[in-house]
């Protein structure tokens, strides 16, 4: 069926953030004597901020009682320390899906007044729907998250095509019956292996796109 839609992942997809987010979640911990790893963070990539600092408290063994401060430390630290940045390559995608009349959505595991301020403050008009955790009952890697984006566009899940760049986000778009393009920008293929194609840069997903749209 052919693609009508490109469904993006926020952080690592469109926004070059998930350094800053480890940034955040390793001083938050910090205090308990701990330090947390990339590769660990990055593979819980997509579940909201609630559910990450459950299993971060698990897998470090802290009470989980604690989890409140710790995510209010998070966010605050966050929230100092933000900078938007993107990935190389991305607004000539945005601009070829425009001009190709493909719809876009973002489907994030981040909390709708974030992907809100960056929408109006970089991506005015651009994105026909988004998905956040906040719209959720159940985040990634549960289907619900794309299975809301395709109902918000309109579209069939077969029109869909998603593009993720961790485990968990890949699940959830293939539990919904989508393809996905995974890009290594935070973790390597080994990590990516669901994924129906798996590529290194932005200019590789448009390629991917292109030569799915004839």
């Amino acid at each position: 069926m052919k693609v009508r839609a490109i469904l993006f992942d926020l952080d690592g997809v469109i926004l070059k953030s998930m350094e800053q987010h480890l940034e955040a979640w390793q001083f938050a911990f910090k205090k308990y004597g701990i330090r947390v790893k990339k590769e660990e963070f990055y593979q819980l990539e997509g579940r909201g901020v609630k559910a990450v600092v459950q299993e971060l408290t698990r897998i470090y063994n802290i009470d989980t009682k604690l989890a409140p401060l710790i995510m209010e430390d998070k966010i605050n630290y966050y929230d100092k320390i933000y900078k938007a940045e993107f990935y190389d390559g991305l607004f000539d995608l945005l601009a070829y899906l425009q001009d190709n009349k493909i719809k876009m959505a973002i489907v994030t595991g981040g909390s709708r007044n974030r992907v809100k301020r960056l929408l109006q403050d970089y991506l005015n008009g651009l994105f026909s729907a988004i998905v956040t955790s906040d719209d959720v009952q159940n985040t990634k890697p549960f289907a619900e998250p794309y299975l809301k984006g395709a109902q918000l566009l309109g579209l069939n899940v077969q029109e869909c095509l998603v593009i993720e760049n961790a485990p968990l986000g890949i699940q959830s778009a293939k539990n919904a019956g989508m393809r996905v393009i995974a890009i290594q920008t935070t973790l390597g293929e080994e990590h990516l292996k669901q994924a129906d194609y798996i590529v290194s840069s932005m200019k590789e997903v448009q390629a991917k796109i292109q030569s799915l749209l004839k």
